[in-house]
């Protein structure tokens, strides 16, 4: 019975969290094929195959590819080099093996006694009947794509009417005849389609000439061979496709590499889908719950543009047309040539121009259709590009680009198939509530462009984005359907532009900044570079670059008192970071931390102000006054190797104790190895410095983090206190979390202190630490040590404090 493994395997590994895998020796999961690389379905196995082990495995955890290598040696030859290889103690009897097809399996099955093999396999690819009778009675599992077969078959049926003839074409090979009993199983279930003729070793030739003598409306499908796409040049699988599709034949496959090499299209298996399936199943401690066997059904059903006279007036069939940019260029050179030929031969006749007009209309029409996207119906980016070119241009006003974090970590694990289902959902909500006048395209396959055109808009477009994309957040969760989290990116459209280009890599580049970020906000505006200039984001990439290893004067250290709530002390202080250019003037910390980040500079930056505050530490003696200072420090700076040790020898070559410095850990959301973080921190604590989480309550996995990390105090985000002062519930929320926090014996610090109320609220909770400009602004180091440094201790009047800011360009 067919399944849904992702849903399986989900389950199964929700059931028994831990993993009994022993790796002590060997590969944790070790993936054979047959044959070496250069054949497509075995690359692509291979890549997805590894790309999902690094993505669901632990750093300590290694993977093993063994090819049989059966192409370029004889069967007994390959086999017994890889035993050789494979006696060698690389394979693990506690892990687990991924089969690849039908030749691996038979190695396996031929050494199936004189090898240390994993208990745990899975088998894809397997077309030969032997092969998964023995494999199953020996505990394999298989995950099986027939499902994908008959779905590509009921796309012909749908398209063409009933009934559908269909001529198989086959390589002359062992494997591709196993192949060739698959399809004809699935064709005799499948109503309306049959079987008139199965050619072997084909030749262009050979096709066109049994075509004559078949059916008429005969369809041409193509199994994969052992050599399909391996081989090049003269008589290669690519070149009798060309030859047939130059004389009209269309031969339609559901492997994506054959549409690679040729082939018309059709409902197509995905490779990346169906390996981290295995490698989901390999690896899951519930193995032994999952069934014996799994079908996977096909992701997408796509078909290259050049065919696109076959299905016209099938725009209710969800295609999705590859290498539109190619047929759309052979268009206009066929207009092209229609309009010098009319030219030619009827200059000035009615007739001429009638042809002319036909010819238009004609590559028109077709252009508006492949730049469609019949899957949702959406107009593609290319669409948007072509409407708006030259003056048209000056017709919009603002662009939008809508992406959602949840879609690309849903593709990343479940494939495009189900990526594909899921943002239809969205996509049928995002239309029904559009604002009018505003118009959606498809942008990549996770990715949502919007155009705004002038008079179609409210008085503030990012306020009205953002209501918009909390509309669309209510009737999903209303309608049941999987609430996903969008974020915007939105630019306006300079009046000089001449095209959207720029600002299309604008809002790609806002995009980065959101995802740098952590998705902590809903709308980030942006700005157009305007003609042969760098965008806003290039710019600031090129100046951090050039200053990481020089700040000069440009980058400087300010800092934010830290106080106790009850007697309005000075406990504390946060240094941060401002950056004054000499021609841009003031640049906001969220318009360059990102940018730090995304540049992977964000440890040179954080040893930086470390450094930087250690001076001025030393600078003033350590300043028993000032409490201990906070420095923000990103995962990549916490996690290396030496961190630790350069924090004690900076520390000990300025002669100041551990107390004067805290660290607060910035990213929550990247935080994947926290046992590595773990390590970190205990190291750290070990030689007296500790490390705060900051920003609590503004990521998805700061909570996980509370229960595992050795913290020494938790920074409850402003966004918290915000919300509790407007709503009951918040309230309530925050009061727990500081009990929570107190019964783990964390210091709390609570950050966005705008009020009286505030603060008297706080000091009925116990929260010992307040920051946020009710208390004091960030202000200059030269002013924190001229209000706190040069007065005995006590509460400073926070009229005298807000005074006191930072300073401007």
């Amino acid at each position: 019975m067919a399944i849904t493994f992702g849903l399986v395997a989900m389950a199964a590994c929700a059931a028994l969290p831990g993993d009994e895998l022993d790796e002590s020796q060997g590969a944790s999961l070790t993936l054979l094929t047959s044959y070496h690389q250069g054949y497509r379905w075995n690359d692509d196995v291979v890549s997805s195959v590894e790309a999902r082990f690094r993505h669901e495995a632990s750093a300590d955890r290694q993977l093993l590819v063994e090819y049989v290598d059966a192409l370029r040696l004889a069967r007994p030859l390959a086999h017994e080099a890889l035993f050789e290889r494979l006696s060698e103690s690389t394979l693990n009897d506690g892990g687990s093996l991924i089969i690849a097809d039908d030749p691996a399996m038979a190695f396996y099955l031929e050494f199936r006694d004189e090898l240390p093999w994993p208990r745990k396999v899975v088998a894809l690819g397997l077309n030969d009947d032997r092969f998964r009778e023995q494999a199953q009675a020996l505990g394999v599992k298989l995950l099986k794509s027939y499902p994908v077969m008959a779905q590509s078959l009921n796309m012909l049926v749908e398209t063409f009417g009933s009934p559908v003839p269909l001529m198989l074409l086959a390589e002359d090979s062992e494997h591709a005849f196993n192949v060739v009993d698959d399809m004809v199983e699935v064709i005799g279930s499948v109503a309306d389609v049959t079987l008139v003729d199965v050619v072997t070793g084909w030749t262009p030739e050979a096709v066109i000439e049994r075509l004559s003598r078949s059916p008429p409306g005969t369809r041409l499908y193509m199994q994969g061979g052992q050599d399909s796409g391996w081989s090049e040049g003269a008589g290669s699988t690519a070149h009798r496709l060309e030859a047939l599709a130059a004389q009209g034949y269309p031969v339609f496959c559901h492997f994506e590499f054959q549409m690679a090499i040729g082939c018309a299209g059709g409902a197509i298996l995905d490779v990346d889908f169906l390996a981290h399936a295995a490698v989901e199943l390999a690896l899951t401690p519930a193995f032994d719950l999952v069934p014996a066997s799994s079908s996977v059904m096909a992701q997408r059903h796509l078909i290259d543009a050049r065919w696109y006279r076959l299905f016209d007036g099938h725009d209710n069939l969800p295609f999705q047309w590859i290498g539109v940019r190619g047929r759309l260029e052979q268009v206009a050179r066929e207009y092209r040539q229609a309009l010098y030929g009319v030219s030619v031969v009827a200059v000035g006749s009615l007739l001429g121009v009638g042809a002319l007009l036909v010819a238009r209309n004609r590559s028109r029409r077709l252009r508006r259709k492949l730049m469609v996207d019949q899957r949702f119906g959406l107009p593609t980016r290319l669409a948007l590009e072509s409407d708006y070119r030259g003056s048209r241009c000056e017709e919009v006003e603002w662009l939008f680009l809508l992406v959602s974090p949840e879609l690309r970590s849903y593709r990343r694990r479940f494939g495009s198939g189900s990526l594909e289902g899921l943002l239809r959902i969205s996509i049928d909500v995002f239309k029904a509530h559009l604002p009018k006048g505003w118009r959606l395209y498809l942008g990549g396959e996770e990715q949502l462009i919007g155009m705004v055109p002038a008079q179609a808009h409210g008085p503030d477009v990012e306020s009205q984005l953002d209501s918009y994309l909390a509309l669309v957040g209510q009737f999903q969760q209303r309608d049941s359907a999987r609430v996903l989290r969008w974020h915007a990116s939105v630019v306006v459209v300079p009046g000089h532009s001449t095209d959207l280009s720029n600002c299309l890599a604008s809002l790609e580049e806002g995009v980065q900044r959101l995802e740098s970020e952590g998705w902590v906000r809903p709308v980030l505006r942006v700005t157009a570079a305007g003609p042969y200039h760098e965008t806003q984001l290039r710019w600031l990439c090129r100046q951090v670059s050039l200053l990481i290893d020089n700040p000069g004067n440009q980058w400087r250290l300010v800092a934010q008192p830290k106080m106790a709530p009850p007697s309005r002390t000075l406990v504390g202080a946060e240094v941060l970071i401002r950056w004054c250019h000499p021609d841009a003037g003031n640049i906001p910390p969220p318009e360059f931390l990102p940018v730090i980040l995304m540049l992977g500079l964000a440890e040179r930056f954080d040893r930086w102000v470390i450094g930087r505050t250690l001076d001025w530490l030393m600078e003033l003696r350590g300043a028993a006054w000032l409490g201990t200072v906070s420095v923000n420090v990103h995962l990549s700076t916490l996690v290396a190797d030496d961190f630790p040790d350069f924090m004690a020898a900076e520390l000990a070559r300025r002669r100041l104790p551990p107390r004067c410095l805290a660290l607060e850990l910035v990213e929550h959301e990247h935080v994947d190895d926290v046992e590595r973080v773990q390590r970190q921190m205990r190291r750290l604590h070990e030689r007296g410095i500790g490390v705060a989480l900051d920003d609590f309550g503004s990521g998805y996995t700061a909570f996980n983090l509370l229960q595992r990390l050795p913290l020494a105090a938790i920074k409850l985000d402003y966004s918290l206190l915000h919300a509790a002062r407007r709503f009951d519930q918040a309230r309530q929320a925050y009061a727990a979390l500081v009990g929570l926090c107190h019964r783990m014996e964390l210091t709390v610090v609570a950050e966005g202190v705008e009020t009286v109320e505030d603060a008297s609220w706080l000091i009925t909770l116990g929260v010992q630490e307040g920051q946020g400009y009710f208390f004091a602004p960030p202000m200059e180091l030269e002013d924190l040590v001229a209000v706190y440094g040069e007065k005995p201790a006590g509460p400073m009047p926070t009229t005298v404090l807000r005074q006191v800011g930072t300073r401007r360009c």
